[in-house]
């Protein structure tokens, strides 16, 4: 048991670090000149590779709760917490996005100002948290 805790860890905490790469590579582009076309594209792998970081995230973090038989810390709930509000501006960012492509809603310049801001929002989170969390862990045994 505990080496399945200690995997779903590390794999955890990597996930983690890739999602702030990812992270920070996606606020550069909102923030590079050029055509939005590419940019749209670009966004478009990009998504992928956050959606599915997120998703190893809650995944290994569900792991790590039921060795730990579902022990609320408070690092947990704060974890929990965080990954709602990082789903809610992700699809309020999605949303946006397609409001430029689709429906043409949207100025584009508007949609990169709003994803920049959501994701910079995302990018402090992650990292509060993850500050967050080493302190509320040491605080909790």
């Amino acid at each position: 048991m505990n080496e399945m805790y200690e995997m779903s860890q590390s794999i955890h905490i990597y996930a983690v670090i890739a999602l702030i790469v990812v992270l920070m590579l996606m606020i550069a582009l909102h923030k590079v000149k050029g055509d939005f076309e590419k940019f749209v594209k670009n966004i478009k792998v990009l998504m992928i590779f956050h959606l599915s970081l997120v998703g190893f995230i809650v995944l290994t973090g569900a792991i790590m709760m039921a060795v730990q038989h579902l022990s609320f810390t408070p690092a947990n709930l704060l974890m929990i917490v965080a990954i709602f509000i990082i789903f809610a501006l992700e699809i309020k960012r999605n949303r946006a996005l397609a409001k430029v492509i689709k429906f043409k809603i949207m100025e584009n310049e508007i949609y990169k100002k709003l994803g920049f801001k959501y994701l910079s929002i995302e990018l402090f989170l992650l990292l509060a948290v993850s500050a967050f969390a080493r302190v509320a862990d040491a605080i909790s045994f």
